[in-house]
């Protein structure tokens, strides 16, 4: 049951071409078409090459893309049959917020050995802190949610940080959990976070400047 609703959501993602279909008459952007083009590489049974170009996408951090090659490698549709790779991919997709991504990790869970689960979370993090410094500031927003309860392993301090971190250079979607938490840890561990986020911004701030 659980990989016949992983299929389904995989089917529900390759139709996503009719909905792609009605921004016909504005000009869409670079991911926009190189989405469609993947849909249409699926149509014509071109897997390896639309494996190819997702993986392009991916790469480059779209949400999109990532979760599509996490279906290829679930399924094993152009590329070798990977559980562990699929969860990698759908975790990194599902901490952004992609809801169908969040929803498919809980289905690919029960399928990888529970000692990979942090790993995954671990890789996920790498890249995505990788990002951040380079000045993707909404990935500071993903940090910090894969340091929650919601995907297992919560780390309140780090949460905080990161959290912190993201409210210190305008993403206030985490304002309100930022100071809940804020009093769940104690005023030392907080002073010492907020030293964290200065050096890292004092050190963002010189990179750019160089």
């Amino acid at each position: 049951m659980k990989r016949l609703s992983i299929l389904c959501c995989f089917s529900i993602v390759f139709m996503a071409t009719a909905s792609l279909r009605s921004y016909a008459s504005e000009a869409p952007p670079p991911a926009t078409e190189q989405l469609r083009k993947i849909d249409d590489l699926i149509r014509e049974n071109q897997f390896n090459e639309a494996v190819g170009l997702t993986k392009t996408l991916a790469e480059a951090g779209n949400l999109e893309g990532e979760f599509r090659l996490s279906l290829f490698y679930w399924h094993g549709v152009g590329v070798g049959q990977n559980y562990l790779e699929a969860l990698r991919w759908t975790t990194i997709a599902a901490l952004s917020g992609h809801e169908k991504a969040i929803a498919a990790r809980k289905l690919m869970l029960p399928s990888v050995d529970p000692a990979n689960w942090p790993k995954t979370l671990d890789w996920a993090r790498q890249k995505l802190q990788k990002t951040a410094e380079a000045g993707n500031n909404l990935d500071l927003v993903a940090l910090s949610r894969s340091y929650s309860s919601d995907f297992g392993f919560e780390n309140i301090i780090e949460q905080y940080y990161w959290g912190s971190l993201s409210v210190s250079v305008g993403q206030d979607v985490l304002h309100k959990q930022r100071d809940l938490l804020s009093k769940k840890i104690a005023v030392a561990d907080a002073a010492k976070v907020q030293d964290r986020v200065a050096a890292w911004l004092e050190k963002f701030r010189k990179e750019k400047s160089e």
